[in-house]
């Protein structure tokens, strides 16, 4: 897990990957009044060339609650496609909830955004 932060150092949320079977998934959480700023889609800009850079995968996955759009928005932002709908997938205050799967795939990534090759 990674804190994304501020240049001061301000803590804004964290971003995370974790292998699952043959790929990775990345998850994150941004701060309420952080939100919308842009710096959630640049951490996770920034987690997609790396995970590329530097893991020999063909694809990394995300999901999202079917009704968290601002997330949504961000995955496709930075080129995951929605690849489909995990139904009841979490259980969360007492509901079960249904989420979407996002995924991005080596050759639509192409080559890194804001990272470099070294």
């Amino acid at each position: 897990m990674f804190f994304v932060e501020k240049k001061d150092g301000t803590k804004l949320g964290n971003i995370a990957n974790f292998l699952t079977g043959h790929f990775w998934e990345i998850g994150y959480v941004m701060t309420p009044e952080e939100r919308g700023k842009g710096y959630c889609s640049e951490a996770v800009k920034i987690m997609v060339d790396y995970l590329f850079l530097s893991k020999d995968m063909v694809r990394i996955q995300a999901a999202t609650d079917v009704r968290n759009v601002a997330s949504q928005k961000v995955l496709e932002k930075v080129g995951f496609k929605k690849e489909g709908t995990i139904r009841k997938s979490a259980f969360f205050r007492g509901k079960w909830r249904d989420w979407f799967l996002y995924g991005i795939l080596r050759e639509e990534w192409k080559e890194p955004k804001i990272l470099t090759k070294a």
